[in-house]
C-alpha cells in the first residue's frame, strides 16, 4: 500500500503569530509532528503543505517533503481541510501518476502525539478496507444537550428532545464525543474523490482521556 502523511501548516495563524514554527521544547512546533511521522515504518512519505517559505524551509530541515508552496486562495482563515487535502492529492496524482491508498492527516499543533497510536490507526484502515475514513475522538467536556440558541428574545434548546434532556442531570445524558484531530486517515477514492473528508463509513477511534493531548491554538494552550 502507498501510505502518505500530510501536515497542513499555513503561515497566517491568528491565535499565536507564526504558531506552526514557534519554539516548543527546543524545536519548532511543527518539527515534533514531522519527526513522529518520519519514525513510522508504515508511512511511506511525509509532506508538509504550506503557503509559507519559512515554514517550508524548517519542514525540509526536519525531513519533510515540501515540493511547492500551496496557493494563497486555500490558505485563508476560512479555508477548509478538504481544499488543502484535495490540492495535495491532485498534485500527487499528476506528479507521480500513481494513487495513494491512505492519506494520514496530522495536525502540526499536537506535539504530544504518540507514534504507536498513529500506527495502530493505520493498521485498522489497512485491515478494514470497508472504512472510508478514520477519525479520532475524545469525550467532550461540554454537552450540546445543555446548550441553547438565542432567537430574538426567546431561548431555544440546541437539541430538542421529547423528555427535555436540557433539564436532566448530566449523568443521564448521552455521552458526547468531539473530533480530537489526533490522527485522521482518509481513503481518497471514498472521500476526496467524492468531495468529502470522511465518506460514508467512518471508523470511531477514541483517544483515551489518560493520553496527554493538547491542540495548541492559543497562548494559554502554549503555556
Amino acid at each position: 500500500m502507498n501510505i502518505i502523511a500530510i501536515i497542513p501548516a499555513r503561515g497566517g495563524s491568528k491565535g499565536i503569530k507564526r504558531k506552526n514554527i514557534i519554539n516548543f521544547k527546543s524545536k519548532p512546533l511543527i518539527a515534533h509532528t514531522i519527526l513522529s511521522a518520519k519514525k513510522s515504518k508504515i508511512i511511506d512519505e511525509t509532506y508538509v503543505w504550506t503557503d509559507d517559505k519559512i515554514i517550508a524551509g524548517i519542514s525540509r530541515k526536519y525531513g519533510a517533503k515540501v515540493p511547492l508552496l500551496r496557493p494563497k486562495n486555500i490558505s485563508k482563515d476560512n479555508s477548509l481541510d478538504i481544499e488543502v487535502i484535495n490540492h495535495f492529492y491532485n498534485w500527487y496524482l499528476k506528479k507521480f501518476d500513481k494513487d495513494i491508498d491512505l492519506i494520514v492527516h496530522l495536525r502540526a499543533t499536537n506535539p504530544y502525539r504518540k507514534l504507536n497510536l498513529v500506527n495502530k490507526a493505520i493498521q485498522i484502515m489497512k485491515k478494514n478496507k470497508s472504512y472510508s475514513a478514520l477519525r479520532s475522538f475524545k469525550v467532550a467536556k461540554n454537552t450540546p444537550y445543555k446548550m441553547w440558541k438565542k432567537n430574538g428574545k426567546f431561548a431555544i434548546p440546541l437539541i430538542k428532545t421529547k423528555k427535555e434532556l436540557h433539564s436532566a442531570g448530566r449523568q443521564f445524558l448521552p455521552k458526547i464525543y468531539m473530533h480530537a484531530g489526533y490522527v485522521d486517515i482518509l481513503r481518497p477514492k471514498e472521500t476526496i474523490l467524492k468531495k468529502s473528508m470522511v465518506g460514508k463509513k467512518v471508523y470511531f477511534y477514541e483517544i483515551n482521556k489518560k493520553e496527554k493531548y493538547i491542540d495548541i491554538d492559543t497562548k494559554e494552550d502554549l503555556k
